[in-house]
């Protein structure tokens, strides 16, 4: 059975990521190479290098190691404090002369999105699969960074920890917050057991890690590749090192107040669905939480993994939680129709299955994650914004459950508003952003170019948060006009329509 929400795809699928940390592995066992001087708080580490084969025939030389830095910046930080390594892949083609951007020491930088995907896997993966068609559009240097506590970067701040959700009982955020409170509250403790300081894992450090790393690999200046989280770092990038950023490309936009999303977003996505052709989902969701308000259901179901027989209590949080996760893939999206008729008839068999793999999976997955979105915050007023819609939106606040509410249980410490100020400068930006995303939405896009004026933003039709970026040709066509310092040509794509579930 299909379910609703389970699948998060990035541009490279898990399993081509798996296939390229081979390559990974086999450079660290490599030759060591000499790069640039090191920056005053960066030391370059363990630097290996090799020629590797794409798919396509596209020879390029990879270099790979580790960026020593602080972990912690800053008034009272001594010299003999505790410091972290970042990894990171180089790539270029080899075998062609120098282009300019070369002999400027320029590079192309892959910020991952998240927070807490790896840049450096998402490289490793365009080199394996982009081959002369990623070469020629980025035309020189390419680089991905594992930002602090992700990837191979060291330490790591992962976490198996899961909050163990009940089956027994419907879902909601009054009976899953203490759950999830507790479980954050120790794992937080012991990450500081081991000595880690955790208020350093924010965007404003991981800034500075990306000049440090440029500083290390002697590039003058970057054009930041920014994705979701990716681009809330390329942004405060930009804003703490203005002179090093030569151009931003934002995929699906996060602005520096943008962390927490608006519930508003997510009912302005649900009426386009209706417009799409996935029939009066509103109308349905409505009336499914009404009757689980009135009265949850118990379901009696086969674990979908273990196969083992369950009973899956239900309440309308289930369908706002799942619906949520649901609307950002594209994949999952497709069920929703169908999983909305089969509720409206009665039948939570869908439902219940996939909440029980929900419950089961939902854990911390990465402290980073938690600490780089609760310290990036929110303003006063986008708080209370969110707040008062909450109150009246189709799904409530689930879109931000629980993190929102975790500030503190880890203990995170607020950048503040003098952070989260809009970036100002006159770079040239490309924004692509979908508009059936309601987690970066056309509203964030057109934020975020309001104080960039020589930003341009490419609304992509019948896309969600998750979409194909290399594999597209008409949008590759929009990125080799934007990196050649062409006009974009067009304020608008169409792609293909959602095929919903009849």
């Amino acid at each position: 059975m299909t379910n609703i929400g389970l699948d998060q795809p990035r541009d490279l699928t898990a399993e081509k990521y798996r296939r390229t940390r081979g390559i990974l592995a086999y450079a660290l066992a490599a030759c060591a190479l000499t790069l640039a001087p090191q920056a005053a708080d960066a030391q370059l580490r363990e630097t290996r290098t090799q020629q590797v084969t794409s798919s396509d025939g596209t020879v390029f030389e990879l270099t790979t190691g580790f960026v020593r830095v602080p972990e912690q910046r800053g008034p009272g930080i001594g010299p003999d404090a505790r410091t972290i390594d970042l990894a990171f892949a180089q790539a270029r083609r080899t075998g062609a002369s120098d282009t300019p951007a070369r002999s400027a020491r320029s590079a192309h930088v892959i910020l991952a999105g998240g927070p807490g995907d790896s840049g450096v896997d998402q490289v490793l993966g365009l080199v394996r699969q982009g081959g002369a068609a990623m070469a020629d559009l980025m035309n020189g240097d390419v680089m991905g960074i594992d930002q602090r506590g992700t990837g191979r970067s060291v330490p790591t701040l992962v976490s198996t920890a899961l909050y163990g959700l009940p089956l027994d009982e419907a879902g909601s955020p009054e009976g899953w917050l203490p759950i999830v409170d507790r479980v954050s509250r120790a794992e937080a403790a012991r990450f500081r057991a081991a000595g880690i300081t955790l208020e350093a894992y924010n965007t404003r450090e991981s800034a500075d890690d990306v000049n440090a790393v440029r500083e290390a690999l002697g590039y003058q200046s970057l054009t930041l590749w920014g994705r979701s989280y990716g681009s809330h770092l390329a942004l405060a990038t930009l804003a703490r090192h203005p002179a090093i950023v030569d151009r931003l490309v934002l995929v699906s936009p996060e602005g520096l107040d943008h962390t927490w999303k608006l519930p508003s977003q997510v009912d302005l996505v649900l009426r386009r669905l209706a417009e799409r052709g996935a029939g009066d989902v509103t109308a349905q969701i409505a009336q499914v939480l009404t009757r689980l308000r009135a009265e949850p259901v118990r379901v009696s179901t086969t674990h979908p993994q273990t196969g083992q027989a369950i009973t899956v209590a239900l309440g309308p949080f289930d369908v706002q939680w799942i619906t949520a996760q649901a609307l950002g893939d594209p994949r999952s999206l497709a069920t929703l129709p169908a999983a909305l008729r089969e509720m409206v008839a009665g039948d939570f068999q869908r439902l219940a299955q996939v909440a029980a793999l929900r419950r089961g999976q939902a854990g911390v997955q990465s402290a980073m994650k938690m600490m780089m979105d609760l310290s990036s915050g929110s303003s006063p007023e986008r708080r209370a914004r969110i707040e008062g819609e909450s109150a009246s939106a189709l799904l409530g606040n689930a879109i931000n459950f629980p993190g929102i509410a975790l500030q503190a249980a880890w203990g995170a410490v607020d950048l503040g508003d003098t952070y989260r100020r809009p970036v100002h400068s006159q770079i040239p930006v490309v924004i692509l952003v979908g508009d059936l995303d309601p987690r970066t939405p056309v509203e964030n896009a057109l934020a975020v170019a309001a104080t960039l004026p020589n930003a341009h933003v490419v609304t992509l039709e019948n896309a969600t948060h998750q979409f194909d970026l290399f594999g597209n040709a008409a949008i590759r066509a929009i990125l080799s006009r934007f990196l050649a310092g062409q006009p974009m040509g067009t304020d608008r794509l169409v792609l293909p329509a959602i095929p919903f579930q009849r």
